[in-house]
Order: structure tokens, then sequence, then C-alpha cells
């Protein structure tokens, strides 16, 4: 993420946990749908990656929601989906 007023650069709240290009991962399954969603007059950054296994040995899709603010990131929630993607 970065600061457009003050050109701070910011790992994304999923990343920053590794080393090389890996720290800038946004979401670790591989090969999983995943996807951001931000606009840039708002502050709020939306995150799904298909991270969950269920019981059923499925892959579920977890929805995070992070506020940005003074170079930081916030989460709001994240809620499962009950559709199986995998």
């Amino acid at each position: 993420m970065i600061d457009l007023e003050t050109g701070t650069i910011s790992p994304l709240p999923t990343g920053g946990r590794g080393r090389g290009e890996g720290y800038w991962d946004i979401c670790y399954s591989a090969f999983q749908p995943s996807g951001v969603e931000h606009r840039a007059n708002s502050k709020l950054l939306v995150v799904r990656c298909a991270d969950v296994v269920g019981s059923d040995g499925g892959s579920y899709i977890r929805t995070s929601y992070y506020v940005y603010d003074n170079g930081s990131f916030e989460k709001l929630r994240s809620t499962v989906g009950r559709e199986r993607v995998f």
C-alpha cells in the first residue's frame, strides 16, 4: 500500500510474513481464488482468500475488511463464505 500523500509504503495486512517476494504475498493458498478491492478515495481494503479448510476438506473464502489510517491497517472483521470453492 502506498500512501499517495506521504509516499510511505506499507505491506498489506495479510503480507509481511516471509522473505523476498513472499513478504508481499496477499494469499498463501496457492492456486486458490483471491482478490483485493480498494478505491483511491477510500480507507477501506477488502481481501478475499480461499484459505479456510472446512470439515469436509474443501476450501472456503475468507473475506477480511481493513481500514488504513496513520500508516497502518486495522482489521474491522472477517467472514467465511458458505460456498465451497475447491
